[in-house]
């Protein structure tokens, strides 16, 4: 059975419960069991706040690159390695860099 227990305290401070329980990614319950000793502390990595726009144009470009990739290991199997494959396989290459930096400025944000 769980309990509830209320303390009093300033609005300042409530945002500043609520501000550092959201910043370590967890409950403010939580985070307060944790200042008491009451349970051991667990680090969680924040979620990364992003664009909804951003992760759906990731994935949309990420099934793309996967139907061309399907493409290219089956032109390769079959032994055409044309000058087509090539300059593919260095296509893919410059968009997967190119999106790895696009995720990586996302995760800073």
């Amino acid at each position: 059975m769980t309990e509830t227990f209320v303390f009093r305290c300033t609005a300042t401070e409530k945002a500043e419960l609520r501000a550092k329980a959201e910043a370590a990614g967890l409950p403010a319950a939580t985070l307060l069991r944790e200042a008491l000793g009451l349970t051991e502390a667990r680090r969680r990595k924040p979620v990364p706040r992003v664009d909804p726009a951003l992760v759906l144009a990731v994935g949309r470009i990420g099934g793309n690159l996967s139907q061309i990739a399907r493409w290219l290991n089956r032109a390769m199997k079959a032994g055409r390695t044309d000058l087509d494959s090539l300059t593919v396989a260095r296509r893919l290459l410059v968009i997967e860099r190119q999106l790895a930096q696009l995720l990586d400025e996302a995760r800073r944000c």
